[in-house]
């Protein structure tokens, strides 16, 4: 059905970023810019639910809903489409957008009009890319979301902030070019932006470039290096979002677009194979190499950082099985991830907020002066490490379950990859809450109600996406699932049964005697003072973030450039000569590949 609805849903955030920008004056103080900003969260609050609310019905009847702006415009109109898997990513992105625009009233001390109305675009930029029905609609929303990003990346202004965000813009934009020059592929060889398809010579490279640019977004290994930097730059509840979901719009995109022709084969090609290889693959390094390199952090933030690396791989893996129990464990964990990884950054922002730290080694003995925070930043940390009853253990079992049947050892490196999650979030909560407390920190309190209330919100879910998961597998997950496969059948998993609990048990040990092993030999630790000694460690470490790989690349592209500046003539007839003669070699070379 065509409906205005999902068009409503992209555009009213916009506008309410507008009156912010044009209504909420610099000439009112900071208490008369926070009421009506508040004022203006209830209204998108009530607006933004209703309209959700109504499409959802919708979908609930078994409609499809279609929306377009400027349709005339045959190449470059957007298109919207609202199904089953797009509502509910959609739902998602409100929610945890909602709690962190609420734990920013107390957080957000600075430019608050500045801070509400790039929330506010990057609201309507996710709805945008979560409902766009084909690539062109997708790609010109996410650079939306790419560039709103980037200003609340670099929102303190601090030197490591700029740097970070100057990192995360260069990278994220590579990815971007590179989910473009696959929409021009596409383009060129079925003259539709629809959807990525397997013809004639260019549907192999379009699906490897737009695989790698949601790779790049996605902030998975070896493309994840602006991911560490970003989160510690940025204010906690950006980075809430960021993690929670800006990343998930990577995986989003294969899910969308990638994953139909996964089970594709050509006769002589076996192209779905090679695609479904390559996503798992990525998907295995992320979460070995993340969970290694979260394990030696003393940094909070940049923990949680390679964490998220670490378990968007476990969303790669399910995607890239291509099949309806993968697909199912993989979207499963992409939203529980949505929920426990937002609240671990909202608690941890909550320490940084009371405490004026984020690093290990000035924390500890904070349970008894913020023991709310710390009984959700507990749920949180025993949801992504995959301990029941919670969400992440629902959304790891299914995954466990799609991986056995297809490689055992999978499921293997699964249960080791959980316990090295286990054993760092060990680390983190005996350091931050538990322990002797600091000196310093004798006189710190539990944080403002509008910060903890997104906080208990969140933990409420990750108990009951848990506790419920055949319900939220049936319910939810098929239904996001209808578009994209026939799952009615698939869906009959045990998450109750002696074979967990035995898992479960194994992660725990397992967890446990990794971080005492680890604590003994000095590989993590508060301060790690073997790594200002050159240790093997910290070789390791610098190896496996592979971040030297790109500042290598950086430093001898500055290099190339620099060589070429010295014999290039100043001259600016030259240069228009150089330009046109660019610009007819790729008109030439673009016409014979029309032909």
């Amino acid at each position: 059905m065509n409906s205005n609805l999902p068009l409503l849903t992209v555009i009213i955030p916009f506008f309410l970023a507008i009156t912010v920008v044009s209504f909420v004056k610099e000439r009112f103080n900071r208490a008369q810019q926070l009421r009506l900003i508040m004022v203006i969260i209830f209204i998108v609050a009530i607006v933004m639910a209703c309209l959700l609310g109504l499409m959802l019905f919708e979908i609930l009847k078994g409609n499809t809903i279609h929306s377009a702006f400027l349709p005339q415009m045959v190449t470059f109109g957007l298109r919207l489409q609202v199904d089953g898997l797009s509502i509910v990513i959609a739902l998602v992105g409100f929610l945890l957008w909602l709690a962190v625009s609420i734990y920013s009233i107390t957080y957000i001390k600075t430019d608050l009009i500045r801070y509400y109305s790039l929330l506010l675009i990057l609201l309507g930029a996710i709805q945008g890319t979560v409902l766009a029905k084909d690539l062109i609609s997708f790609y010109v929303f996410i650079e939306m979301t790419t560039v709103a990003t980037y200003l609340l990346i670099i929102h303190k202004r601090s030197v490591d902030a700029l740097q970070a965000g100057y990192k995360y813009i260069l990278m994220t934009l590579v990815g971007a070019f590179l989910i473009f020059l696959s929409i021009i592929l596409v383009y060129v060889d079925t003259g539709s932006y629809e959807v990525i398809v397997v013809t004639k010579s260019g549907g192999f490279i379009a699906a490897v470039l737009f695989l790698l640019g949601c790779f790049v977004k996605a902030g998975v290994v070896p493309l994840h290096t602006w991911l560490p930097d970003a989160h510690p730059a940025a204010p906690s509840p950006v980075s809430a979002f960021l993690s929670g979901m800006m990343i998930k719009i990577g995986a989003y995109g294969i899910i969308r677009f990638i994953f139909p022709i996964l089970n594709f084969d050509l006769p002589a090609t076996n192209f779905g194979e090679i695609l479904s290889s390559l996503i798992m693959s990525i998907g295995v390094a992320s979460m070995l190499i993340g969970v290694l390199l979260a394990l030696a952090q003393t940094d909070v933030k940049r923990l949680l950082a390679y964490h998220s690396i670490s378990q968007m791989g476990y969303i790669l893996l399910g995607i890239g099985l291509g099949t309806k129990l993968g697909l199912a464990g993989g979207l499963y964990h992409l939203v529980n991830h949505a929920m426990f990884k937002g609240l671990l950054f909202l608690c941890m922002g909550a320490v940084t907020y009371s405490t004026g730290t984020r690093k290990l080694n000035n924390l500890g003995g904070l349970w008894k002066r913020m023991p709310i925070t710390t009984f959700t930043c507990i749920i949180a940390a025993l949801a992504i490490s995959g301990i029941p009853p919670f969400n992440g253990f629902a959304s790891k079992t299914v995954l466990a379950e799609a991986v056995a049947n297809y490689n055992f050892m999978l499921k293997f490196v699964m249960m080791v990859t959980a316990a090295l999650t286990f054993a760092s979030f060990l680390k983190l909560i005996g350091y931050t809450f538990f322990g002797e407390p600091q000196k310093q920190l004798i006189t710190v309190k539990e944080v403002p109600l509008p910060m903890l209330l997104p906080m208990i919100v969140l933990a409420i879910l990750c108990v009951f996406l848990g506790i419920n998961a055949q319900f939220v597998l049936n319910r939810f997950i098929v239904f996001a699932m209808t578009g994209l496969v026939q799952p009615r059948s698939i869906l009959k998993i045990e998450f109750w049964t002696q074979g967990t609990v035995l898992e479960a048990l194994f992660i725990i040990t397992l967890g446990f005697v990794a971080y005492i092993v680890a604590s003994k030999l000095g590989l993590i630790g508060r301060e790690k003072k073997e790594f200002e000694m050159g240790s093997s460690m910290v070789k390791l470490i610098k190896y496996l973030s592979v971040d030297r790989i790109y500042c290598n690349i950086a430093v001898l592209i500055d290099k190339l450039c620099k060589k070429l500046d010295s014999i290039q003539p100043r001259d600016l007839n030259i240069h228009l000569s150089w330009v046109i003669l660019t610009l007819i070699a790729l008109f030439v070379v673009l016409f014979f590949v029309i032909i």
